[in-house]
């Protein structure tokens, strides 16, 4: 494996908004079914209209816009937090289209995003009206007082209201203390969610069969991967970074080519329940 490499996989930054990741790279031009014209028309939305966006939206496009205008148009309209507030107990999930470069850990666990290597990386359950009314809430004030993930409980989602209510009613608000990994590479990929993702993504897919192939084909006119491992064509395939990912996570200092998925997925239903963040040293281990 290569040094430059893992400087690359390092460069993860922040986004311009709060609580979500850029990894290696992301652009709007990825989000699929996305045109000027619909971002014009979000932008002219009332502050009404755009709450009852927040829980119709069915498509990644579709929540983006909604984000992206609150944040160009309701950064100080507090009545406009408040109707957020008041979504945060609606449980509603749908299924969302269009979903290219989006991350969320829970919903590639799930099989409902396919993990293409690289990507906006979000902590909220954005599948759900809660999860897109909470990032909102966060991009808005930059307070976090926790996230809404596809195991939050009715009793949970009233708790994260409840804080809301009482920050929005000028309270002091003890905010949430994400849990820290020491000496991480990438601190944003070290949570078990996350490594859960990266072992179900390596399985088999014809959707990630599918990426794979048009990348190949429309980036470098092939139409199958080169035998030429030093090819930058192998990075078409998402499979390339995941392995990487999880070599840092476990601190291998290279890829172990017998560490294959079916491996990887005998490995995690083994051991997961046992597995250990050292401080010192950055990784994980097992430990029983």
């Amino acid at each position: 494996m290569k040094k430059t490499l893992f400087f690359i996989l390092s460069a993860l930054i922040s986004f311009n908004a709060f609580s979500q990741k850029l990894l290696l790279s992301w652009s709007q031009r990825n989000i699929e079914n996305y045109t000027e014209e619909m971002y014009d028309d979000a932008q002219r939305l009332t502050s009404s209209e755009l709450l009852q966006k927040n829980i119709d939206d069915e498509s990644w496009s579709g929540v983006f816009l909604t984000q992206n205008a609150s944040i160009n148009n309701y950064s100080n309209d507090t009545a406009y937090w408040r109707g957020l507030a008041d979504q945060l107990t609606n449980r509603k999930e749908t299924k969302l289209t269009g979903t290219s470069r989006l991350i969320i850990w829970d919903r590639i666990i799930t099989g409902d995003i396919i993990f293409e290597g690289k990507g906006l990386l979000y902590e909220n359950d954005l599948f759900t009206v809660a999860g897109r009314a909470n990032q909102i809430l966060q991009d808005l004030s930059k307070k976090n007082f926790g996230y809404v993930t596809i195991n939050s409980t009715e009793n949970d989602l009233q708790e994260l209201k409840n804080k809301w209510v009482s920050f929005l009613s000028n309270n002091i608000v003890e905010e949430y203390q994400p849990i820290e990994y020491p000496n991480a590479e990438i601190h944003e990929i070290c949570s078990l969610s996350a490594v859960h993702a990266f072992i179900v993504s390596l399985q088999d897919n014809p959707a990630k069969d599918r990426i794979t192939k048009n990348c190949l084909k429309n980036v470098y006119n092939l139409d199958k991967m080169p035998k030429d491992k030093g090819s930058s064509a192998i990075y078409c395939d998402p499979d390339t970074y995941t392995f990487i990912n999880l070599a840092m996570l476990f601190g291998d200092k290279k890829i172990d080519k017998k560490k294959d998925a079916a491996w990887w997925l005998k490995f995690w239903n083994e051991n997961h329940n046992n597995l250990h963040w050292n401080d010192e040293l950055g990784f994980y281990e097992v430990k029983k």
